[in-house]
């Protein structure tokens, strides 16, 4: 499903390289979205098997191996990468990874999947942006919530 949001970054028409880490649910996901956009993507994941669930009109590239081997990086440009996502379902690859990707390779805007909210402090304190399901999930319900109670009491006017 394509949101609003995608649909106005495609308007735009702005150019970045991205790395996306991990070709799970999320990086999939992600990585498709922005080759969508118009955005230059390149996925790199551990296992060919999982590159085979992109779709057909996926219009970037892919890099077989293991992101937390600097060799691996280097074979996906990461040193051309304005933007590196990892979205891998471990949260010690993830922070490495950020890690490899901001210190070693100069890549200053660092976004990161982090599955346990015990580690957003972590990553953030890095300099790496953390994007927390569980908090995500949370906030979501606190705001439909909020909109009920204010639509019950009139307060929603």
């Amino acid at each position: 499903m394509v949101t609003i949001e995608v649909m106005k970054l495609k308007q735009i028409n702005y150019r970045l390289y991205v790395i996306v880490v991990g070709c799970g649910r999320v990086g999939l996901e992600v990585a498709a979205r922005l080759s969508y956009i118009g955005f230059d993507v390149t996925i790199v994941e551990k296992s060919p098997d999982a590159l085979s669930a992109l779709p057909e009109d996926y219009g970037g590239f892919t890099t077989i191996g293991d992101a937390t081997e600097r060799d691996v990086l280097k074979r996906a440009k990461a040193e051309k990468a304005d933007l590196l996502i990892t979205t891998t379902g471990d949260d010690p690859t993830n922070y490495f990874v950020s890690l490899i990707g901001s210190k070693i390779f100069g890549i200053t805007n660092v976004l990161s999947l982090v599955r346990s909210k015990e580690n957003v402090a972590l990553f953030e304190k890095s300099g790496i942006r953390a994007i927390s399901p569980i908090s995500l999930t949370i906030d979501t319900f606190e705001r439909s919530i909020l909109e009920g109670v204010e639509l019950a009491t009139g307060d929603g006017k």
